[in-house]
């Protein structure tokens, strides 16, 4: 993804080129060049063109070239402010919530499996906090790029969970007993009226329904459990990092970028 935590070089590139500095000044600077090729080297054209660019280039090179850390610093610090928030938000009711969901007809293990999904993700993200403050200065940038990779990853299960609430309760309004009731009734009868056909073909598709939502449960269950593999795949090459902390193994970066791409694919999942 475009401002995945691990591609620092695009997230500074692309957090440089849409600072104001860069923009205000670059623009003027083209709309100076514009004005030579249009009337020729007027003195106020030529000053835009020149100071404009000059001025836009010069910030996009020095953000670039010269201080980049600075700027994927910031970056982060303002994803993790974002990230924190909403992940204190989804944990104050989300467990409640899935307690709730037990009590469910039809939807009791689901509910038992996403309770334990949820405290396992927290466990793992946890963990994974305590491993890289024993690797890496929490000043370090390599330090913020995959504490934020985490929360990324945490809070694509947090999302999914809270999907499955929903799920869970949309499903759960849909009573199976009184459709089995209904059909039974329905079929002592010698012939059935128009109206006995449609209330046949609607309670039916009512049924459909409730079975769709809980299919989606189970899929997203699945994805988290995968997700949680993904946590410890993190963990252990955390732990495996050796030497300066500075420098992580490939097998870190390979198992951060699939715990980014999480939430991708979480949204493709909900949608």
């Amino acid at each position: 993804m475009s401002d995945s935590p691990t591609n620092m070089k695009r997230v500074v590139l692309s957090r440089t080129l849409q600072h104001p500095l860069t923009l205000y000044p670059t623009a003027v600077g083209v709309l100076g060049a514009v004005g030579i090729g249009l009337f020729g080297p007027v003195t106020v054209a030529v000053a835009a063109a020149v100071g404009g660019l000059g001025l836009g280039l010069g910030h996009l090179a020095t953000q670039v070239f010269v201080r980049p850390d600075s700027v994927a610093a910031q970056h982060f610090r303002e994803l993790h402010e974002q990230l924190s928030a909403r992940r204190a938000a989804a944990i104050t009711s989300l467990e409640a919530r899935l307690k709730k969901c037990a009590s469910l007809e039809g939807s009791r293990a689901y509910a038992d499996q996403a309770l334990k999904q949820f405290k396992m993700v927290q466990k793992r993200f946890d963990t994974m906090q305590e491993l890289l403050e024993a690797k890496f200065e929490r000043t370090e940038l390599t330090y913020s790029r995959y504490y934020v990779a985490g929360e990324q990853g945490f809070l694509s299960v947090l999302d999914t969970l809270d999907d499955m609430v929903s799920r869970m309760q949309s499903a759960g309004a849909i009573e199976p007993g009184y459709f089995s009731e209904r059909v039974s009734a329905l079929k002592r009868q010698k012939t059935l009226a128009p109206a006995d056909k449609e209330e046949m073909r609607t309670i039916e598709e009512r049924m459909k329904l409730r079975e769709s939502q809980l299919d989606a449960v189970n899929t997203m269950l699945t994805f988290n459990e995968n997700a949680i593999t993904e946590f410890d795949r993190v963990n252990a090459a955390i732990a495996e990092v050796k030497g300066a902390k500075a420098q992580t193994s490939v097998d870190l970066d390979s198992a951060m970028h699939e715990l980014e791409s999480l939430a991708q694919r979480a949204k493709k999942l909900s949608a």
